[in-house]
């Protein structure tokens, strides 16, 4: 679809209103509908930002809960968790939460923020899933494990570097704190690994009340991102999937 195309359909690009879309590669498919017509655009982009980020399988092939929150406010995350302990009692262990930005306090005294949750009990992909149905997360942090080819959550540990200048755009996750504040252990298995890089890279504090199993490895990713991948509309940079490059594992002793 180019710019004559719609100019025969007489329908302004700025008009155009996205009704489905999805991403394979470096790809960005979009399908936009409206009185009279039904068109997809397929585009193809360069990432612009690199940065390091860790999968959330496990050696055993389970998976632990990570979530990726963008913009919200501090109060409708920690409403999510607690539901999340009400509503799957026994099943989830303490979270973890680091700030991906600086955490903003408004005028009404409310805080809002971008957030990275870890919890550390291990479980099959599906019950992740369900997890992840009663969070307000980033609705394309939900998608990656269908649309991209290492089909598993990442969250990133590293800074975003520039592709174009190698300058830091932004720094890494810092953890700010756990939930609840007393801590909620389950007796579940839960990820050594996973345990050791975030209580390495974050400063986690160490809880003698979690079981771990005796795993040694984790999956590392290096991928690109766009600047901000928000804009679904035509002739805008969108980028929305990590794009996988290396792949190796952390040898990580239990």
């Amino acid at each position: 679809m180019i710019k004559e195309d719609l100019d025969k359909l007489k329908i302004k690009e700025k008009d155009l209103v996205p009704k489905y879309s999805s991403f394979q590669g470096t790809r960005h498919i979009i399908q936009y509908e409206g009185p009279g017509y039904i068109f997809t655009l397929s585009k193809t982009f360069k990432p612009e930002i690199s940065c390091r980020g860790i999968s959330n399988r496990c050696e055993d092939g389970s998976f632990i809960f990570f979530a990726d929150y963008d913009k919200v406010y501090k109060s409708v995350m920690i409403k999510n968790l607690s539901n999340l302990l009400k509503r799957f009692p026994g099943e989830l262990d303490t979270f973890y939460i680091a700030a991906t930005a600086p955490e903003e306090i408004l005028e009404d005294g409310k805080i809002k923020g971008s957030y990275h949750v870890v919890n550390f009990v291990k479980h099959r992909k599906s019950k992740i899933a369900e997890f992840l149905e009663y969070c307000d997360v980033d609705p394309f942090f939900i998608e990656i494990p269908e649309k991209t080819a290492h089909k598993c959550h990442v969250l990133r540990y590293s800074e975003k570097i520039s592709m174009v200048n190698n300058k830091i755009i932004k720094e890494r996750p810092e953890f700010i704190q756990v939930y609840p504040i007393w801590p909620s252990q389950t007796g579940k298995e839960c990820s050594l690994p996973h345990f050791r890089l975030f209580e390495k890279i974050w400063g986690i504090p160490f809880s003698a009340g979690h079981k771990f199993d005796n795993a040694t490895t984790l999956e590392r990713h290096l991928y690109s991102t766009p600047k901000k991948p928000q804009d679904l509309a035509p002739g805008k940079k969108t980028y929305l999937e990590p794009h996988l490059k290396t792949k190796d594992f952390l040898g990580l002793s239990a």
